[in-house]
């Protein structure tokens, strides 16, 4: 979504095993996740799908870039989410420069659209209409409103949502926020929080939401009101308390005071220096301890803890 422009070249991990009381994390534990998928993820196989089916919640998978280009692999993956039970959406990455494109834009997006999708968003992220924005961005609404009563879903970055886009974005059936920093402080029912979940089923790092369950649960995206969705919408929604793996960069960054040590212990005699906020350090490897916390092995060999309190990824 936000990282469109951006290459996806990160690095697969490896496999993890375990030491005595300790586990060095090389791979991640699947969790239960909402990812967007486009061709950047690349061609999705049978046995992909089958695993990324005990992996997410739902997927919701791009099917153009504007009018003028079809994601490659959206017919593959959408048939693929059909045939092992996925549910879905697709969203438009919106490249409409005016209200009359945009109904063009939405009429080409459903036509060209799974219709086993649950729902349908518009990807409104780039501003190519000037000041037209909030019109093309209403008839884009009105234009897939006369052709599905399907939910519709705006999604964008805060700022952006604000801007160019107004009110009018509460003309549909949910709002998917994206904001890596902190949770959105407009209406938002979905919330793209990172792009930097790894998803094992794909071997990939890629975008992650949370469903926020005070405005649609789970089952108001797929359409399952199974037992299963509220262990969905709870996992989905809790942040783990310390990073499980190391992303593509293999740097963290303390966001208070935090301590190294020379030990993994981590008691106050073998403390060896304290990092000031905003200071960056180069780590090689992940642990977790027989008491379930984390900690970093930094590329020196001392040791710093993965709690999210004290340092971001």
């Amino acid at each position: 979504m936000i990282k469109q422009k951006i290459a996806a070249c990160l690095a697969t991990i490896g496999i993890s095993f375990g030491i005595l009381g300790a586990t060095t994390i090389t791979s991640h534990a699947a969790s239960l996740s909402i990812p967007d998928i486009s061709e950047w993820q690349g061609k999705i196989t049978n046995l992909q799908a089958q695993n990324l089916k005990n992996q997410v919640s739902f997927v919701i998978n791009r099917r153009q870039y504007g009018s003028s280009y079809v994601d490659k692999y959206a017919t593959n993956n959408t048939a693929l989410y059909v045939k092992y039970g996925i549910p879905f959406g697709e969203y438009d990455y919106a490249m409409f420069t005016s209200a009359a494109s945009a109904k063009t834009e939405a009429l080409n997006f459903y036509n060209r659209s799974n219709k086993n999708a649950k729902f349908y968003v518009l990807d409104f992220e780039q501003n190519n209409a000037g000041g037209a924005s909030k019109a093309a961005v209403n008839a884009w609404y009105n234009e897939m409103r006369s052709l599905t009563n399907k939910k519709l879903v705006f999604y964008s970055y805060q700022s952006f949502a604000t801007t160019y886009a107004g009110s009018i974005r509460n003309k549909f059936d949910a709002q998917w926020i994206a904001n890596y920093s902190a949770r959105p402080t407009i209406t938002t029912d979905l919330w793209q929080y990172t792009n930097k979940h790894y998803l094992a089923a794909l071997g990939k790092y890629l975008d992650d939401s949370k469903v926020m369950t005070t405005s649609h649960p789970v089952s108001w995206w797929t359409g399952d009101s199974s037992t299963a969705t509220a262990l969905q919408a709870s996992s989905i929604v809790k942040t783990p308390k310390y990073y499980h793996a190391l992303n593509s960069s293999e740097q963290i960054t303390a966001s208070r005071k935090v301590y190294l040590y020379d030990s993994k212990t981590f008691s106050k005699a073998n403390r060896t220096k304290a990092l000031s906020a905003g200071q960056n350090l180069k780590v090689k490897s992940v642990t977790k301890r027989s008491t379930g916390s984390y900690y970093f092995t930094t590329t020196d060999g001392q040791y710093v803890t993965a709690n999210r309190s004290y340092v971001n990824e």
